[in-house]
């Protein structure tokens, strides 16, 4: 009678049927893991009568939960029937942000004075959708920019809030006041009036005197000083002049005594506005009307926010980039649980004055957004899980009622948790409840999301008395491919080593080709073996997988991959985990700020955030590699410069590349029965994956 212990490997049937009350299942690229969870569950409830119903299976996107509820019901009825499969039917699957979701939504009432209302990433967010019918919920983006509207009328806040757009545009974009007596810079600034102006100082005077309809002349000759001496602004009706000083106020510098004196000797009015008066509009507006009676109004509201996203009257790029990185700080503040008080001490302390304002702004900012959360009863994204885990802790008859609906716990891709997710499972799992954690550390590339490598590093210390089973079998990667990853990873600072084996052989090593530059034979020899590849028939084109770090490493090749008119699959290595292709090509592996490793520097921003480790940074970017690596079934290319290659090729052995390999002894030969359990063998094979016979080497398991 089929089982789900069947066509198991030893380590996989050790996983499956353990009877320990917290297990750890450390699975290495393509050894099974996710199969292994499915046949657990199956073998608990088909088998050991486990209620299909007290069973919960966490997963992180919407996708992977979706797919292991189809996998269970698509098993259980291969294995035992349509009986079975209405039974796994019944199994939870949700992700974590989907099970803190629910909890709120049924028990609101203990926490909050009215239902939980979502602020999202997206308006479709991964939970489930019960709100049809109800107005769209506003996104965090909407809530952040809501807060900043709120805070804007406070001159203080407005002020720095502009300096420090003005600091992202002009630190890029501008220097201080030429001193050479000619401007050399193009008028690219586009003002309301649909004219070009020089800088963003200018155009901010230009647009003030357009909104209060005062005609002004811009960098015209006046006639009474030679054709050269053009005064920034004319204001023929005030028979008066304006001159923006992008320096600090009142500075010596010599263009300005010397156009002064001009003014002076021709006794023309001459009104100077300082770039840092630009921040503040109303306390400048009320100076311009003292100065120039009748022309401006004592006082003015102030300077809308609306009104700095506009092009040509504000700075659009900076708030966009400013609310990116705001968001970013947000999640990483709420992932990490890291608190607003310690935080704030540690930015005031922060040397970089840009960095030091952005903290500053930041965190009256996260107030403000806080207390928008809670006059309208929302939550965001990451205060699903926090605020579970708050309702289960401060209830205890809830905690103990879902600890009995739920006695059998199973997490999937465990090495990507965060500490508010691995607080719920605590929770959750109480000291007769089983938990099962499948993961692999090697593969934990979304620190940049909020996972913490170092729960999966040290599961025995969330887990006391935790039991942790390896899976030893690598079914995907071919030996050289195997070898090369496991040397590569292994140079990590912190990693749970383990054994992983390479089932399959192969004549094919991992091919390193050492360009001159990237930009052109590199390109030019890629281009080529792809298309040797597919010409010869060996490979179709969607069998073929261009990999890289960043996108930027792409359009030193698109050109050339464009011109093969073939539909080559290509990404990023974050964006191709779970993928695998018979063929994959390693692109640009190299040093320097786009290649391997990435950047280690970071965003000073950001820093504040993280343990300032740098050998973490590094591990992870090495864990990338590994994950890129992995990604082939057969052949393998890696593509480096022959001066600038990554530290991560740098002490590597020359075994995974040697020379291509004459035919093998295996190659035509047809299966054959393992000498020890009977079961047929591949001809490609090392080893019985049924018995293990022949893993420690020596004779081949069919006897040959």
């Amino acid at each position: 009678m089929p089982s789900p212990l069947d066509n198991l490997n030893p380590d996989q049937r050790a996983a499956v049927v353990s009877e320990a009350g917290r297990l750890l299942v450390l699975a290495g690229a393509g050894s099974g893991k996710t199969m292994v969870l499915v046949r657990r569950i199956l073998h608990l409830v088909l088998e050991r009568g486990v209620d299909p119903s007290g069973v919960l299976a966490v997963t992180f996107t919407r996708n992977a939960a979706r797919r292991m509820q189809e996998r269970l019901v698509q098993s259980a009825l291969e294995i035992a029937g349509a009986e079975a499969a209405k039974k796994m039917e019944r199994v939870t699957v949700r992700t974590f942000h989907s099970l803190g979701y629910y909890f709120l939504r049924n028990h609101w009432r203990k926490l909050f004075d009215k239902p939980v209302r979502l602020v999202t990433d997206t308006p479709a967010a991964d939970i489930e959708n019960g709100e049809n019918g109800k107005k769209p919920r506003p996104t965090k983006g909407e809530l952040l920019r809501k807060a900043i509207d709120n805070l804007y009328p406070d001159p203080a806040f407005r002020v720095e809030f502009k300096r420090h757009l003005w600091d992202y545009v002009t630190l890029s974009d501008e220097n201080d006041r030429y001193g050479i007596g000619v401007d050399p810079r193009k008028r690219k600034f586009v003002t309301l009036a649909g004219e070009g102006v020089r800088s963003y100082a200018e155009r901010e005077v230009a647009n003030l005197l357009h909104d209060r309809g005062i005609a002004y002349r811009y960098d015209k000759p006046t006639p009474w000083a030679s054709v050269a001496f053009r005064p920034d602004f004319h204001l023929p009706e005030h028979n008066a002049y304006i001159e923006v000083w992008e320096f600090a106020p009142g500075g010596g510098h010599s263009e300005r005594q010397n156009r002064l004196a001009t003014y002076e000797t021709h006794a023309a009015k001459i009104i100077e506005i300082w770039r840092e008066e630009l921040l503040d509009f109303p306390r400048l507006v009320r100076r311009l009307g003292e100065e120039l009676p009748g022309a401006f109004a004592a006082a003015t509201a102030p300077h809308d926010l609306s009104r700095l996203d506009s092009r040509r009257a504000g700075y659009p790029e900076a708030i966009a980039s400013f609310l990116d990185l705001a968001e970013e700080v947000l999640d990483k503040l709420k992932t990490h649980s890291i608190d607003p008080a310690t935080l704030a001490e540690k930015a005031g302390r922060e040397r970089n004055p840009h960095t030091r304002a952005f903290w500053g702004l930041f965190l009256r900012i996260y107030d403000e957004y806080d207390r928008l959360l809670q006059r309208d009863g929302a939550l965001d994204f990451n205060d699903l899980i926090s605020q579970a885990t708050r309702l289960l802790r401060e209830h205890p008859e809830l905690r103990r009622r879902y600890r009995g609906r739920w006695p059998v716990v199973l997490v999937d891709e465990y090495q990507d948790v965060n500490t508010p997710q691995v607080e719920l499972l605590k929770e959750l799992v109480g000291p007769g409840s089983r938990l099962t954690c499948v993961g692999d550390d090697w593969q934990s590339i979304y620190g940049f999301r909020g996972a913490e490598v170092g729960h999966i590093l040290a599961f025995e210390r969330d887990w006391p008395e935790a039991t942790v089973q390896p899976l030893r079998v690598n079914y995907r990667n071919s030996a050289p491919v195997v070898e090369l990853a496991n040397l590569s990873i292994r140079r990590c600072k912190a990693f749970r080593d383990k054994p992983s084996l390479a089932l399959r052989q192969s004549r094919y090593p991992v091919v390193l080709h050492h360009a001159g530059r990237l930009s052109g034979d590199g390109a030019s020899w890629l281009a080529a073996r792809i298309g040797e590849l597919v010409e010869s028939g060996q490979y179709q084109p969607e069998e073929i997988l261009i990999l890289y770090r960043k996108n930027s490493n792409w359009r030193l090749l698109a050109e050339r991959i464009r011109a093969l008119e073939l539909p080559v699959r290509h990404g990023t290595i974050h964006g191709a985990k779970g993928l695998e292709a018979p063929v994959v090509f390693l692109w640009a592996v190299v040093g320097g700020r786009a290649g391997f490793p990435g950047r280690m520097r970071g965003n000073r921003v950001l820093s504040l955030l993280s343990s300032g480790e740098g050998s973490s940074r590094l591990d992870e970017e090495r864990r990338i590699f590994y994950v890129g690596l992995t990604r082939a079934l057969e052949r393998l290319y890696v593509v480096t410069e022959q001066h600038n290659p990554s530290l991560f090729l740098k002490s590597l052995p020359d075994s995974p590349f040697q020379a291509v390999h004459g035919a093998s002894a295996w190659e035509d030969d047809l299966p054959l029965p393992c000498g020890n359990c009977g079961a047929k063998l591949e001809a490609d094979w090392r080893f019985c994956p049924a018995c293990f016979a022949g893993l420690a080497g020596g004779k081949s398991p069919t006897g040959k």
